[in-house]
């Protein structure tokens, strides 16, 4: 591997993942004809062909295969090496990414972040809060705040909360549709893949006679559509309780859900930026522990 042009495995590594030129090119921000100018050049190096070039793409021979377990191990342990270094850091200074959900970002931690920036002028933090769930390992982000009874075994921290769920409405809309008598004059807010007239979760909420419509990921969506008087919705307490025009919809008490986690890499938790945030992030949690809990009302 040392006589090699790292460039060039980063390239096949793309494309041994994407299988077509276009699309490794893409994600690498390039010229479709530099990732097969790259490949040239890695099998002319190899002395091996690394590919099948087929209708479906390309398909890794076993040449490729082998190369790629190489390749891997290696990237590994750069991003292992680059951890433990950055791990040594002891200055209250730098960037920080923290990934969340939007929500907490919104409501748990806005309200707080001028407190951290006061306490700690050279730090930065960048919020990923998107669906997809970052990997640490690979420097995507340095801390996630993660809904998940089942963490990641390779990365440390605490358990600092369970968020509950509960039925939210809007007042008008249950003065106008009673969702015990009539539930099928209702309708739930789907937030699952499930898109069963009934899905299980609705089983949870007190009202399982109520048809779920469509499909709506995104949890401020869902209150804002309750909200509007579109239906009910099964919302996290500390988004439903906090939200003006709704209330809680039936008898049912919130519904424990999923632990709120606040991990990092182990070659990370020693940094004193990652432990700064890591400690202002488990107090500002645990001072919302009851309306992450639904016990607030």
């Amino acid at each position: 591997m040392e006589d090699l042009d790292w460039e060039d495995i980063k390239v096949f590594r793309e494309l041994a993942l994407h299988r077509t030129l276009r699309s490794a090119a893409s994600t690498m921000g390039v010229h479709h004809s530099t990732i097969s100018r790259r490949l040239e050049a890695l099998e002319l190096a190899l002395g091996a062909r690394l590919f099948d070039r087929n209708p479906d793409g390309y398909l890794l021979t076993d040449a490729g295969e082998t190369l790629l377990s190489a390749a891997g191990k290696f990237s590994d342990q750069l991003l292992s090496a680059e951890r433990r270094i950055r791990g040594q850091d002891s200055e209250l200074s730098g960037d920080i990414t923290v990934t969340m959900p939007g929500v907490m970002a919104e409501l748990v931690f806005a309200p707080r972040m001028n407190e951290f920036a006061q306490n700690y002028p050279g730090l930065t933090v960048a919020f990923a809060t998107s669906q997809d769930l970052l990997d640490i390992a690979r420097r995507e982000a340095d801390i996630a705040i993660r809904l998940d009874n089942n963490p990641p075994e390779d990365l440390v921290g605490k358990r600092l909360a369970t968020y509950a769920q509960c039925a939210y409405a809007s007042p008008s809309y249950l003065s106008d549709i009673d969702p015990v008598s009539n539930p099928n004059k209702a309708r739930w807010i789907n937030f699952s893949e499930d898109r069963a007239r009934h899905p299980a979760w609705t089983e949870l909420t007190g009202f399982p006679d109520v048809p779920a419509w469509g499909y709506v990921p995104d949890v401020s969506l869902q209150r804002d559509l309750a909200t509007s008087g579109f239906g009910l919705a099964y919302l996290p307490c500390l988004v439903g309780d906090v939200a003006s025009g709704l209330v809680r919809a039936g008898s049912k008490p919130p519904r424990p859900s999923r632990d709120i986690w606040l991990l990092t890499h182990n070659d990370l938790r020693r940094t004193a930026r990652i432990r700064a945030f890591m400690d202002f992030a488990e107090i500002v949690i645990r001072d919302n522990k009851s309306l992450i809990s639904g016990a607030s009302v």
